[in-house]
């Protein structure tokens, strides 16, 4: 998953306030399944995330977005 994968479904200023958020909810495994199996429909995924609360749909972009991966890799994202 991609930066410009999140900035397809959501808006590169959505993101980057996502992104930008001090306390996004935790990027779960049990988060990322759920994220993966909505992402064969792109939009239903991006209504349901967007439905879910602010600090999850952060976590959501941080998921898409990659920067979930480059966090746990020791990189910036």
């Amino acid at each position: 998953m991609t930066r410009q994968a999140a900035d397809a479904l959501w808006g590169a200023e959505a993101v980057d306030a996502a992104l930008a958020e001090l306390a996004p909810a935790p990027t779960t495994p049990e988060l990322e399944r759920e994220t993966r199996a909505y992402l064969a429909s792109p939009g239903t995924f991006r209504t349901w995330a967007l439905a879910q609360p602010w600090p999850r749909f952060c976590a959501i972009v941080r998921i898409v977005s990659g920067a979930a991966l480059s966090e746990v890799m020791g990189h910036d994202g």
